[in-house]
C-alpha cells in the first residue's frame, strides 16, 4: 500500500453528523455516497458512531454494512474497527428501547460484594449486543481510579477509588467484552482519575510523584496488562509533569508541558517499554480541548504518531462533503512529516503490523443475531446490578417505615426522574399519594409543597454531567444549561431538607450518582440510599430507579457496599 493508504490506516473518524455544510447538524444515519466512496478510494482505520447514528437495529445494521462494504472496495480491502463508547450508565450510546443500558462502572464496584461475576457478566451481554449491530470495538472498560471527589469527568464512570477494585473489575469486563465478540480498549492512560477539569474543556495536570502513581493511577493498568493484551489502550490529554516535563510551543507561542497523548516518554517508554505492552494504542478525541485548545490538530496527530501511538482518534471534524478534503491535507501533512523525518519508519511499520494484526481478528459478519438485543436475559441481568448496587449511606433513623408515610414528595433533580421514581413506588404500593417536584423550581414553591407532605425523599446528581456523558465535544454548549440547574448546588439542597426537618417531615436522601454531597444533608437526614446511577433505560422507567423503590418500601435489602473511602459515612 502507498504512503497515503498507510496514513489512512491509522486514522478513526467520526460522522455524528453529515449535510451541506460543516455547522450540519444531521444526524448521519445512512452512509453518504461522498464518504463511502472516500472510503473506497484510500481504506480507513476506523469510525467511531454516537447515539446519533443509531436509531434502530435495522437502521444501524445498514450503516455498518455499509461501511464495511465501502472498506471492502478499497484497495488493501481491509475491514474498519467501528467503535463506540459503550461503558453502561451514562455512557451509552445504542438506543435504550431496543438494548440493554446497565448501570454503570460504581455500580459494578459497588455489586462486587454481592455477585463478584456481575462485571464480566454484564460486559459479555453488552459486548453481545454491540456484536449484534455490527459494532466491533468498545472503548471500555474505563479503569481510571476515582480518587479525587471533585472529578467532573470520571466519576461514576470508574469503579471507584481502590485501585485493586478497578484492576479486578476492568480485568473482569475486559474479557467479558472479548467474550461477547468486541474488542476491549482500556482507558485513560495513565489515569484520568484524579483531576479537578475535564479533558473535553482544559487540560488537566496530575502533579503527583512517580511513587504515589505507582501506588494508585498505574495500578489498575499493570495489573491488567500482566494477565491480559488487550486490543487497544486509550490516551489521557492530561499532563503527568513527574512522567514527562518535555514542552511543546503551543498556538499561542507559549511552552506547554506535552500531555500524555503526545508524550514519547509516557507512550513508548512507560506505557510500552515498561508495563510491556503490544497492541494498538489510540488517543482519546483530539477534537477535545486538552489538545485542540493549544495545538493545532495537524500538528496534535503528528506528535502523536512520534509519540508512538497507533491511531489518531478524530483528528478532523467531517461535517459535509467539503471537509473531506480536511482528511487528505491531514494525510498530506503526515506523509511530509515522513519525508523530513519526524517520523521514524521502522516505528511507523511496526505500527502498522499492529494495526493490521488487530484487523484480522475482526469477524466478517456479526456473532450474533439481533434477537439478543434486549433480551429477557439481558434484562434480568440488567435488574440484577440495579438491585446489587443499591447501597445504604447511614442508618435508618426513619420514625416508621417510609411505607406508613401517608403522602410522599419526591424532590429530584428534575421531573423526569421524579416520575420514574413515583411510578415505580405506586406499582408496588397504589395507595400512596406522591408529589413530584423537581430541584428547578423556586424554594418558596417547594417549601409550599413539604408543608403537605409527611415524607420528603430528595435526590441529587453531583457533580454535573461532563461532555463524555452527553455525548462529545459538540455537547459542551450543554454544559452552560447544566451549570444554571439549580440541582447542582448542593447548598440549596440543604437548605431544603433542614426546612424539612424544621417542619417535622421525615427525610430520605438518594445520592444518585457519586454520594459525595451526603455528608452535607446527612445532618438532616432520617435515611440515605445510593444508586449509582440515574439514567433511564427506557421510556419513563429505570432499572435503578425500580430497585430504589423496593428498597424504600421494604421489599428488598440495600446489599451494596460503598466503592468510595470519600462517600462513607
Amino acid at each position: 500500500m502507498n504512503l497515503k493508504q498507510q496514513i489512512a490506516q491509522k486514522l478513526m473518524i467520526d460522522l455524528r453528523y453529515f449535510g451541506d455544510s460543516p455547522t450540519s447538524r444531521t444526524p448521519m444515519t445512512r452512509l453518504p455516497k461522498a464518504v463511502a466512496d472516500w472510503i473506497a478510494r484510500q481504506g480507513l482505520g476506523g469510525v467511531i458512531l454516537f447515539s446519533e447514528n443509531l436509531e434502530n437495529p435495522e437502521q444501524i445494521r445498514a450503516l455498518t454494512s455499509q461501511l464495511q462494504q465501502a472498506a471492502a472496495r478499497s484497495p488493501l480491502g481491509t475491514p474498519l474497527l467501528i467503535s463506540v463508547d459503550q461503558e453502561g450508565g451514562r455512557v451509552c450510546r445504542t438506543p435504550k428501547a431496543y438494548t440493554t443500558t446497565f448501570a454503570g462502572n460504581m455500580a459494578l464496584g459497588a455489586a462486587s460484594s454481592v455477585y463478584p461475576e456481575l462485571a464480566e457478566e454484564v460486559a459479555v451481554a453488552m459486548g453481545r449486543e454491540l456484536s449484534a449491530l455490527g459494532i466491533n470495538v468498545d472503548h471500555a472498560p474505563c479503569v481510571d481510579v476515582n480518587n479525587n471527589p471533585q472529578n467532573p469527568v470520571i466519576n461514576v464512570r470508574a469503579y471507584g477509588d481502590d485501585p485493586g477494585l478497578v484492576a479486578q473489575l476492568g480485568l473482569a469486563q475486559a474479557r467479558g467484552l472479548v467474550a461477547g465478540g468486541v474488542l476491549a480498549t482500556l482507558k485513560h492512560f495513565p489515569g484520568h482519575g484524579d483531576t479537578h477539569s475535564d479533558s473535553h474543556t482544559g487540560l488537566p495536570r496530575v502533579d503527583h510523584d512517580r511513587a504515589h502513581l505507582d501506588q494508585m493511577e498505574l495500578v489498575p493498568f499493570k495489573a491488567i496488562l500482566e494477565h491480559t493484551q488487550p486490543a487497544m489502550v486509550m490516551t489521557a490529554h492530561i499532563q503527568y509533569p513527574a512522567l514527562d516535563d518535555t514542552t511543546l510551543t503551543g498556538l499561542d507561542g507559549r511552552q506547554h508541558l506535552v500531555p500524555a497523548t503526545l508524550s514519547r516518554k509516557i507512550i513508548t517508554g512507560l506505557l510500552r517499554q515498561e508495563l510491556g505492552y503490544r497492541g494498538v494504542v489510540i488517543t482519546d478525541a483530539l477534537d477535545m480541548a486538552g489538545i485542540s485548545g493549544w495545538l493545532s490538530l495537524t500538528q496534535a496527530v503528528i506528535h502523536t504518531f512520534a509519540a508512538g501511538v497507533d491511531i489518531a482518534l478524530m483528528p478532523v471534524r467531517i461535517r459535509c462533503e467539503a471537509d473531506l478534503a480536511k482528511l487528505d491535507a491531514l494525510m498530506d501533512a503526515v506523509a511530509e512529516a515522513m519525508a523530513s523525518g519526524q517520523l521514524d519508519p521502522d516505528e511507523w511499520q511496526r505500527s502498522l503490523a499492529r494495526i493490521a494484526d488487530l484487523k484480522r481478528r475482526l469477524t466478517p459478519e456479526p456473532l450474533f443475531p439481533v434477537e439478543v438485543l434486549g433480551c429477557d436475559a439481558h434484562r434480568a441481568l440488567e435488574r440484577k446490578l440495579a438491585a446489587a448496587a443499591i447501597t445504604p449511606l447511614c442508618a435508618n433513623t426513619l420514625p416508621r417505615p417510609a411505607g406508613e408515610h401517608r403522602h410522599w414528595l419526591l424532590m429530584m433533580p428534575d421531573l423526569e426522574k421524579a416520575h420514574a421514581l413515583a411510578q415505580a413506588l405506586k406499582e408496588l404500593k397504589p395507595e400512596l399519594k406522591i408529589s413530584c417536584a423537581s430541584l428547578l423550581q423556586p424554594e418558596a414553591e417547594l417549601h409550599r409543597v413539604m408543608e403537605q407532605v409527611d415524607l420528603v425523599v430528595s435526590g441529587f446528581i453531583s457533580p454535573r454531567q461532563s461532555p463524555a456523558e452527553l455525548g462529545g465535544m459538540e455537547d459542551v454548549s450543554a454544559l452552560s444549561e447544566q451549570a444554571q440547574i439549580q440541582a447542582h448546588q448542593p447548598e440549596r439542597l440543604v437548605r431544603l431538607l433542614e426546612q424539612a426537618r424544621a417542619c417535622g417531615r421525615s427525610v430520605v436522601h438518594l445520592s444518585l450518582r457519586a454520594p459525595y454531597e451526603f455528608s452535607q444533608v446527612s445532618p438532616w437526614c432520617h435515611w440515605g440510599l445510593a444508586s449509582f446511577a440515574y439514567h433511564l433505560d427506557r421510556p419513563g422507567r429505570g432499572a435503578s430507579y425500580d430497585s430504589l423503590a423496593e428498597v424504600l418500601l421494604g421489599q428488598a435489602p440495600a446489599p451494596g457496599l460503598m466503592p468510595l473511602k470519600e462517600g462513607e459515612e
